[in-house]
Formats: C-alpha cells, sequence, structure tokens
C-alpha cells in the first residue's frame, strides 16, 4: 500500500524539537526555563545565546511536562528527553546527532520503552515496538513508505510472522495486544489487507493496488457470517456485488464505474428470485419484473423513465438507428 506511514509525520513533529531553543521563549506554555553549562552551573539567557555553550536547556510546561535538551555549538546534540505531565518518568527521548534526530523512543508510564524509532538516513526509518511486559512486539524497517525487512513476535519471543525483502505477512497489533490488521505483502507494499473483531473473527477481506481498494472487498459480521461481497477497480464500485441478511443472500447485482450496471435481484432465504431490474449506466433501462405467488409483474424502463413495453421498443430501435447512421458517417 503505497501510503505515507504515520511516522514521517512524527518525524516532523520531532525535528521541530530543535526549534525548542526559540520557539519555547514565545510560547506562553513555558512556566519555567533554566540554562545550564556542561559544567553544571546556571548561565543567564543572553549568555546562553551569545556564547552557544554546550549543556542543557531545562524547561517546565505549563501542563507539568519538562524538556531536558542537551545543546552543542548551538544545535540539539545528545539527548533530549520529555516526561509525563507532573511526573519525573521520561515518556520520550531524542537523540540528536549536531542537530539531526538519529533516535526516538518513547516509554510507558512505568519506565518500559514501547517503540523506538531509529533514523537510518533520508526516508529511511527501522521501528521497534514491544508489549507492555518489555518483550519485543515487532521489528520494521521502512524506506519512505516501503516495508523492506519486518519480524513480528508473540509474547515468548518466538517469530510469528515476518517481512523478508519487501514480501510477507504484516501484522498490526491494538493497545490490548490483539491482531487488528494482518497483510500480505509484496514488493513492500499490502495486496491485501485482513482486519478483525475484537475475538478474533475476520471483519474486512481487502485486495489492494497501491493506495486502492483492487479487486473484491469481503466484510463479515462478528457471528463470522458474510454481510457483503463488492467488486472494486481503483477504489470505485466496478463489477458483481453481493449482499447478505442473517448470512443469506437477499440483493446480486453488478457495478460499471460505480454505477448500477446489468440485473439486479432480490431474494427470499437466499435462493428464490422476488425481483429483478435492468439498469444501464446508473439508470433503470429495460424491463423490472416482481414476483409473486407464481405470477410476475413487469414494468418498463427507459433511462430511468417509466415507459410501455412498445415504446420501450420503438425508443430502442430509434437509438439503434441513430447508432448505425453514426457509423455510417464516420
Amino acid at each position: 500500500m503505497k501510503r505515507l506511514i504515520p511516522y514521517s509525520l512524527t518525524l516532523i513533529s520531532l525535528l521541530a524539537v530543535g526549534c525548542h531553543k526559540s520557539d519555547q521563549n514565545k510560547n506562553d506554555d513555558v512556566v519555567s526555563q533554566r540554562y545550564v553549562h556542561r559544567y553544571g552551573y546556571d548561565v543567564s539567557k543572553e549568555e546562553w545565546e551569545s556564547t552557544q555553550y554546550p549543556g542543557q536547556v531545562i524547561t517546565t510546561l505549563r501542563n507539568g511536562v519538562t524538556i531536558n535538551a542537551s545543546y552543542e555549538d548551538g544545535a540539539l546534540h545528545g539527548k533530549t528527553t520529555h516526561t509525563f505531565p507532573h511526573s519525573q518518568t521520561v515518556e520520550s527521548q531524542s537523540t540528536f546527532e549536531k542537530g539531526k534526530l538519529s533516535k526516538k523512543v518513547f516509554y510507558n508510564i512505568r519506565g518500559i520503552p514501547q517503540r523506538e524509532e531509529s533514523y537510518l538516513g533520508a526516508n529511511h526509518v527501522k521501528l521497534t515496538r514491544w508489549y507492555g511486559n518489555g518483550t519485543p512486539m515487532s521489528q520494521e524497517e521502512f524506506k519512505g513508505s516501503q516495508l523492506l525487512e519486518a519480524e513480528y513476535y508473540n509474547k515468548n519471543n518466538e517469530v510469528q510472522f515476518k517481512v523478508s525483502s519487501g514480501s510477507g505477512i504484516k501484522i498490526t497489533r491494538d493497545s490490548y495486544d490483539q491482531i487488528m490488521t494482518k497483510e500480505t505483502m509484496e514488493n513492500g507494499y499490502p495486496i491485501r489487507r485482513e482486519t478483525f473483531h475484537p475475538h478474533g473473527i475476520p471483519h474486512t477481506v481487502i485486495d489492494l493496488t497501491g493506495n486502492f481498494i483492487d479487486g473484491e472487498k469481503k466484510v463479515f459480521a462478528p457471528s463470522g457470517e458474510p454481510i457483503s461481497i463488492e467488486t472494486y477497480k481503483r477504489d470505485v464500485l466496478n463489477g458483481p456485488a453481493t449482499y447478505y441478511q442473517n448470512g443469506c443472500r437477499y440483493l446480486e447485482l453488478n457495478y460499471k464505474n460505480g454505477q448500477k450496471h446489468g440485473t439486479e435481484c432480490h431474494y427470499v432465504d437466499g435462493d428464490t428470485v422476488v425481483e429483478e431490474t435492468e439498469w444501464l449506466d446508473g439508470q433503470k433501462h429495460g424491463p423490472s419484473v416482481v414476483y409473486f405467488d407464481s405470477m410476475s409483474k413487469t414494468q418498463w424502463y427507459y433511462n430511468n423513465t417509466l415507459v410501455s413495453k412498445e415504446k420501450f421498443r420503438e425508443l430502442s430501435e430509434q437509438e439503434e438507428n441513430i447508432a448505425i447512421m453514426n457509423e455510417r458517417t464516420h
């Protein structure tokens, strides 16, 4: 799936930390700020900014967060930490090398690492996640939005799924460590995505090309019964579609470029046809038949307008004659 991964947005916000030296001074949320030389003594703001001492800027925000940013030669260098509000526990720790972010680690309130982002080069990120107990959950390596390598572990530290050279199975877990999505990867992008109900029953199964639904999309109820099977081309309904109630088929139709096109059938108990209607480019066009008590009633439509059967034939013949004349003139 060629979508931008959310880590790129995180990276942008992280790089913004590099501007704290000037931005924090203008921030109304700043309660206090200290400038501490590497050797441990405080200096004034003016001296700090004019001399570009090595050391730390310690900022306390109104929401109780404390930021400790390390500088050298006027640029972020070394560790920068953010605490949880009104706590000394570190929520995130960034590592800079002469102003360039190289790594960021996020922690839970108990101080256990939850996620680490290592920046290996331009748009090249290695992402590590941990379970709440501190055992590794996954390691992923991205180049831009392309997944290159990955391993996904269970709580016994055993590899469950992996991606190698862009191909394999990628999984995403929720905050309760349950699998939310399973994606079949090819060349670094998903070609199929499965999502799950909380108890592990499949919810959706979707064929993908790039960012687009391209192929079948299946939807299932929490009981496992089907709800719908649709066919798409680049996110647009295009092809057969079937819909279910209580696991039984009740509607079948066809789409062309997002519009109904072909025969629409309604069913009772999944098998008995009770209504058939012809569509052409999103408009009723042709017979619409309702079946009841071993009988049927037919109405005719021409471009969504109710007409008699004879009028339909007349208009259809006129249309065919016009088409023939147009072909001859060309």
